[in-house]
């Protein structure tokens, strides 16, 4: 009888140790992760900066598949032009509120819903390219390849960011231009494997241990003598090599001409196809750029260039091409700003994009420089009038394309993310010197569906969770959209007559 009294106190005890403690809980939580959204600030106050976008990641084969199979409502547009695709006068909505880190996996209607209006703003007709008639150089080199197939190659190169580095965005449009006039190839690539990451779709690359490279690490880019991309690989030790394996009818080999330059042997499948000196004639000639360029049998080659000399060799690049067709090249490095490009060696670019001669140039910067609270929209604007100059210079029959950066959203405390308005500036920027300088511009964070749109990126797996950075079905559908934008401009473009074409009898 004693035993039973003490049950009821112990039960009753015991719940309110159970209560006690569960609020206890419940305080600590919340203590630990506050609500406010206020942006992280430093020391003396002022606001952080947003950090330099990272590398882009590309997802494992098995979460690719099964992105594939989650909804069968992301189908590409990659052949549709912004013409044939149903038009809409929607305005994207700028969200402005943060949103939560951990971002919910929609259900299949959401998901449906969100992919319905992003593939909306893709092919809306209310965006695509500005002032498109500086297109027209490019467009006349198309038209005669599409004419005669066998017409010359028509070369087309992307300098850019991460973005640009991780040659998805640009590998589809590869794939989308080759499809519809012509495979050119890979075209231009940097030598070896000179950061991590680094590949070019279609070839495979890989060299030694032995080699220096410089033009990655942007604090310090030595004496800046980087070639036409910004990046080459040096050695002074005999027995380094770069490999790369690609299909093409044509082999250019890229390096350094430089007093006491060794020598290289370049082979084809393991047949030696020449030996080349690095050396100048002239010691007393300032450093300049050499190519061997050797046609080969169409297919498949691996390509190897070994250094047989204990002397000082620099690679700036290796390019494999078909003799027509279209080349889309990528030569992007990671964390890149657009200023990057007046840093390295003007002559040196110049000699080889002159030999390129390029039909077409893409800048796609912004997404660093919009962090980067250094730039105004007046100083920037200034930096990159340089740039299109300087592209003037070394590709004087090129159209030039800027492609403006993506959307990007910041963390907004600890659980929280915020739209950056600091993309606004670089944006306003990029357009003012376009329609000075008569360029063509790609507002990409308005066909992503505008300010805050990267929320809804990342909520559908077509953006990474960095919300800085695409997957690679997102880069795909930005290129797809991209693509349709110029095919849609370069249907409707009109060659010009000519005086005695336009006469009448």
């Amino acid at each position: 009888m004693p035993l039973r009294r003490l049950i009821m106190p112990l039960l009753l005890l015991a719940v309110s140790c159970t209560l006690a403690s569960y609020a206890t809980v419940t305080v600590a939580t919340k203590t630990k992760h506050p609500t406010s959204t206020t942006p992280a600030k430093n020391p003396d106050g002022s606001i952080k900066r947003a950090p330099v976008a990272k590398p882009f990641k590309t997802k494992s084969r098995s979460s690719k598949r099964s992105l594939k199979s989650k909804s069968s409502a992301t189908k590409s547009i990659s052949t549709k032009s912004a013409s044939t695709s149903a038009p809409t006068t929607r305005t994207a909505t700028a969200h402005t509120a943060a949103v939560s880190l951990r971002t919910p996996i929609p259900s299949a209607s959401s998901r449906e819903v969100i992919t319905d209006r992003i593939m909306h703003s893709l092919a809306s007709t209310k965006f695509g390219i500005e002032n498109p008639r500086a297109l027209s150089p490019f467009f006349d080199q198309l038209r005669q390849l599409e004419a005669d197939p066998k017409a010359e190659l028509v070369r087309v190169i992307q300098f850019g960011d991460s973005h640009t580095a991780a040659d998805v965005f640009t590998g589809a449009l590869r794939t989308l231009f080759q499809g519809k006039f012509g495979d050119g190839g890979a075209g231009f690539s940097f030598a070896g494997y000179p950061f991590a990451g680094y590949h070019i779709h279609g070839t495979k690359r890989a060299q030694s241990t032995g080699w220096l490279a410089l033009g990655t690490h942007l604090n310090d880019i030595g004496d800046a003598m980087v070639g036409m991309g910004g990046v080459s690989l040096s050695t002074e030790a005999a027995g380094n090599w770069v490999s790369l394996d690609a299909d093409a009818t044509s082999l250019q080999v890229q390096y350094l001409i430089q007093p006491s330059g060794g020598s290289i042997e370049i082979r084809d499948n393991d047949t030696l196809i020449a030996t080349v000196s690095t050396a100048s004639s002239d010691t007393l000639a300032p450093d300049t750029a050499g190519h061997f360029d050797t046609p080969v049998e169409p297919g498949p080659h691996h390509f190897e260039v070994l250094t047989i000399d204990q002397a000082p060799v620099r690679l700036l690049g290796l390019s494999t091409e078909n003799p027509s067709g279209v080349t889309y090249e990528a030569a992007g490095i990671n964390g890149a700003e657009a200023s990057l490009f007046l840093r390295w060696n003007e002559a040196l670019q110049e000699t080889l994009m002159l030999n390129a001669n390029p039909a077409l140039v893409v800048l796609s910067y912004g997404t660093n420089e919009a962090g980067d609270r250094n730039w105004t929209e007046e100083s920037y604007a200034a930096m990159f009038q340089r740039i299109i100059e300087r592209v003037r210079r070394a590709a004087p029959n090129a159209s030039i394309l800027v492609v403006g950066p993506p959307d990007r959203a910041l963390r907004a405390g600890r659980r929280a993310w915020k739209p950056f308005a600091g993309v606004d500036r670089i944006v306003a920027a990029q357009r003012s010197v376009c329609r000075q300088m008569h360029c063509a511009y790609w507002d990409q964070r308005s066909r992503m569906g505008g300010l805050g749109s990267m929320r809804d990126w990342v909520s559908i797996s077509w953006a990474q969770p960095d919300h800085t950075h695409f997957t690679g079905e997102g880069y795909t559908e930005l290129a797809s959209a991209l693509f349709s934008d110029i095919v849609q401009q370069y249907d409707t473009y009109q060659v010009p007559l000519t005086r005695a074409q336009g006469e009448t009898k």
